[in-house]
């Protein structure tokens, strides 16, 4: 009798495991395998970083040395992608956007922060051991031809905010410095004009000086008292260049209309602003990831595992079959023990 109740113990619960297995939804794993982009992929950043170098718009031989550039990195460029492929907002983003509109109307009824919470839970990042660069996003939903197809536009919208970021911050980067060089050639331009007005004033001064004295042709003095005319070394010896020459020294720089070709690194500084101001990087020019291989479909669901289910519902079966035989075994000899007990009483 006990060898009964443990097969039909064993056969209810080894039925129902097979109905689990067989009725419930399956779940496919998707999987998309990312590598960081080739070195050529971001050298558009650092060409015109390198294109300087060696021509006349030197960049290591520039007036302020900080204008130099950092270079981008393969590890850097990457890096911020891997930044935003964990950003909760793109996530967000990508779930509003593309996630939601590829669900059915009876599952897009459901409250939204369900759905998102089983989106973020369905969605996760594996580093794999044996490519420290390399990533794979893996998904498990029922649905996997919408899941690959919503899984590489996933990927595709991180590369893109990723592209805009690095390209934003490289236009502010270029931007500043392209304010920097201008407001030097302006202070330039400002100092040069100042000391132009301060040279007319002194030769204003030398000019009283050597009218007053009747001095009207420069004088020529030999030994190293003539390099002095100039004023650089004695401002009060300019007047010894004469009447005649310092008043139309002084009509010279009074008529002149930039200061331009007298300042020294103003060229240089020009060029450098134009190098940079001709600069324009577009987003088809870099990459910041790269798709290893394509996004393949599954050909089985990991999920459930019917084979697993069926022998784990038979073991149990068994197992709780022989527990209840054993428990029904010492209780059936219990009271056949005692009605014994009672019959011999009354006797």
């Amino acid at each position: 009798m006990q060898r009964w109740l443990v097969l039909i113990v064993s056969a209810t619960i080894t039925l129902m495991s097979g109905a689990y297995a067989f009725l419930s939804a399956p779940i496919y794993e998707v999987r998309a395998n990312v590598l960081p982009p080739e070195k050529n992929d971001v050298d558009s950043f650092n060409f015109n970083r390198l294109i300087g170098v060696g021509s006349k718009f030197d960049l290591a031989k520039t007036v302020d040395g900080a204008l130099s550039l950092d270079t981008y990195s393969v590890k850097g460029v990457f890096g911020a992608f891997i930044r935003n492929l964990q950003s909760e907002s793109l996530r967000h983003k990508f779930f509003i956007e593309v996630y939601l509109p590829s669900l059915s109307e009876a599952e897009r009824k459901k409250p939204e922060g369900l759905l998102y919470r089983q989106f973020s839970e369905s969605l996760s990042i594996v580093p794999p051991k044996e490519i420290v660069d390399k990533l794979t996003i893996v998904t498990q939903t029922g649905h996997p031809a919408e899941t690959a197809d919503w899984l590489y536009r996933f990927v595709e919208q991180v590369g893109t905010a990723t592209k805009e970021n690095l390209l934003k911050s490289f236009s502010a980067e270029i931007n500043m410095r392209i304010q920097n060089i201008d407001s030097e050639i302006a202070m330039l331009r400002k100092n040069a004009a100042v000391e132009r007005q301060n040279s007319v004033v002194r030769l204003r001064d030398a000019l009283k000086v050597a009218r007053a004295i009747g001095l009207d042709n420069q004088v020529i003095i030999s030994g190293s008292v003539s390099k002095d005319l100039s004023g650089t070394i004695d401002p009060s010896l300019i007047y010894l260049r004469g009447a005649k020459a310092l008043e139309a020294e002084v009509e010279n720089l009074e008529a002149r209309e930039s200061d331009d070709s007298y300042i020294r690194d103003l060229p240089k500084l020009q060029g450098l602003s134009e190098f940079y101001k001709s600069i324009l990087l577009k987003p088809q020019d870099i990459a910041v990831y790269r798709l290893d291989g394509d996004i393949v479909l599954p050909d089985s669901p990991i999920k459930p595992r019917k084979t697993l289910i069926i022998l784990m519902g038979l073991a149990m079966g068994l197992m709780f079959g022989i527990i209840l035989g054993v428990i029904r075994h010492f209780w059936t000899g219990r009271i056949t023990g005692d009605l014994t007990s009672a019959t011999e009483g009354q006797k």
